[in-house]
């Protein structure tokens, strides 16, 4: 009897570990998927807002910001919604909790833009969009 337990219980280790591995090797690809769309999605909506701001101002926003203080600015004047969530924390943006990697910055003009989203701890660009050479994503 104690033989067929302990059989019964390497098995069903054996089958946790492998089902522990499959989240491990499945599930950690697809939530960064996932978050990418989320940061795709944000960097849009934040575009349009800089182009409806810019038509309305005639020039974009002054200062270099961080996404949080952006987006506040944003949709204070109307340009972005005030549910904008923060990719990287599922809140929303005018909250100002939590990580951002979104930083935004003009030309000494503000005639154009350059939105940057950097890899954790670091200051390198994973995506880059602004207004004369990289205006899209792909």
């Amino acid at each position: 009897m104690a033989q067929k337990l302990k059989s019964i219980f390497i098995r069903l280790a054996g089958l946790l570990v492998v089902i522990a591995a499959a989240v491990i090797l499945i599930g950690l690809p697809l939530a960064e998927k996932r978050t990418e769309r989320r940061v795709r999605a944000m960097l849009l909506a934040v575009q349009e807002g800089l182009q409806r701001y810019h038509v309305a101002e005639e020039l974009y926003p002054k200062k270099r910001m961080s996404g949080a203080e952006l987006v506040q600015q944003l949709s204070e004047g109307g340009f972005v919604e005030k549910t904008l969530l923060n990719p990287w924390t599922g809140l929303p943006y005018t909250g100002g909790s939590g990580e951002d990697r979104l930083h935004y910055r003009t030309n000494s003009l503000a005639e154009t833009y350059e939105l940057v989203v950097t890899f954790p701890g670091t200051e390198e660009a994973e995506f880059r969009l602004d207004s004369t050479e990289n205006q899209s994503l792909e």
